[in-house]
């Protein structure tokens, strides 16, 4: 097997990750919270410990907060519903995924004004110029895919992160393909708030996600999606409005925590530099050998621009569909085709509807397994 759709989950994960899930689940499971006995502590302090590693992992300010989710997804509505009210402006890329624009839709039939800019049809790339001509007084957020899942694009969140700060408005970053794959800071970038999922680049399990939110927003109040039982303030009847209790309801996923802290991990013992590093080098090994193929087309940024282990192409006069089953059940690799759940994205860069054939690298993607992708994508394209 050569795996190469990380942009959908990392595979294999690292065995600290799988020993530290095991652990929890075989030994040390207990609700954290609820009780004063050594395992319910254990459990709070191994919430706690991952709380602050997230926070010094994305160079987060110290009283910024982690709020644990189930995946980006909810992470992305938490942040949309919980802030945007009807009559607020959100601005976005036209390169977003399905998880950014269905919430979005749903609360512009509810009267929130979503504006939608337009990208480089080459590279997907906004402009900074186009995304301030955007901006009116009624602009609350602006919510921005770092890297696209099916392009590998990454937009430049510096700067859009400094002209939301100029311009008084949050910065929402969705950060399902560059977290623990390329460095982000927080504070250097101007972030309000930061959407994560465990299961990708961060090489944490499924089921296990969240949202940093930094301490401009202290004092603004973010509506939960759900509420229910914290641990705290057990005699009242109404929720309570601090963070992160006042987002977080129910028995969390502790075993999605231990193998998200243990991920985590993992990469500050590798560095993501070296990960950054790896998957980029291979990236362009990648870009290259398809390049040299007949029939072979390219989409999204060249292997001389900024971009993550994202590759998408079609061949010319073959069914996305069959290449992909050929590439899966003769040779091996396992991709991605279709969609991939971004639309907007496929409209911006001309492959909608059909989509494209998507293969993406890990931290555990080898020279030689990019090689043989190459080599059987010559043989299925002649």
């Amino acid at each position: 097997m050569i795996y190469l759709d990380h942009a959908a989950t990392s595979n294999p994960k690292p065995a600290q990750v799988v020993e530290a899930m095991t652990r929890y689940i075989s030994q040390d499971c207990a609700n954290p919270g609820r009780a004063s006995h050594p395992l319910a502590n254990d459990a709070s302090r191994l919430i706690f410990e991952t709380r602050e590693r997230l926070l010094n992992f994305f160079s987060a300010s110290d009283d910024a907060h982690v709020v644990f989710t189930g995946n980006i997804t909810e992470s992305l509505n938490l942040a949309l519903k919980g802030l945007l009210v009807p009559g607020d402006q959100v601005i976005v890329s036209s390169m977003e995924h399905n998880a950014m624009m269905r919430p979005l839709r749903q609360l512009e039939q509810e009267g929130v004004i979503v504006t939608v800019v337009p990208c480089c049809p080459n590279t997907g790339l906004i402009k900074a110029d186009n995304l301030k001509a955007a901006m009116t007084p009624k602009t609350k957020l602006v919510a921005i895919n770092h890297a696209s899942n099916t392009f590998g694009t990454i937009q430049p969140i510096a700067h859009i992160g400094l002209l939301c700060r100029q311009q008084g408005c949050l910065f929402l970053v969705d950060t399902a393909q560059t977290a623990g794959v390329i460095p982000i800071d927080m504070e250097a970038s101007c972030i309000d708030l930061l959407a994560f999922t465990g299961h990708k680049g961060l090489m944490g399990p499924m089921g296990i996600g969240g949202l940093v939110i930094g301490n401009s927003l202290q004092g603004v109040t973010i509506k939960p999606l759900i509420t229910g039982g914290t641990g705290s303030n057990s005699e009242l009847e109404v929720q309570p409005d601090f963070l992160p209790d006042a987002l977080e309801s129910g028995t969390p996923n502790l075993p999605g925590i231990a193998g998200l802290n243990a991920g985590i991990s993992w990469l500050q013992d590798k560095t993501v530099d070296a990960v950054s590093q790896h998957e980029l080098t291979l990236t362009r090994q990648l870009v290259k050998g398809l390049q040299a193929i007949p029939g072979v087309i390219l989409y999204g940024p060249d292997h001389t621009q900024p971009r993550v282990g994202v590759v998408s192409f079609t061949i010319k006069d073959k069914d996305n569909g069959e290449i992909d089953e050929l590439l899966a059940y003769e040779h091996g690799i396992y991709c991605r085709t279709g969609l991939h759940c971004a639309p907007a994205a496929h409209k911006t860069l001309g492959t909608f509807p059909n989509g494209t054939i998507r293969l993406s690298i890990g931290a555990f993607t080898t020279s030689e397994q990019i090689e043989q992708a190459i080599s059987a994508i010559k043989q299925l394209a002649s």
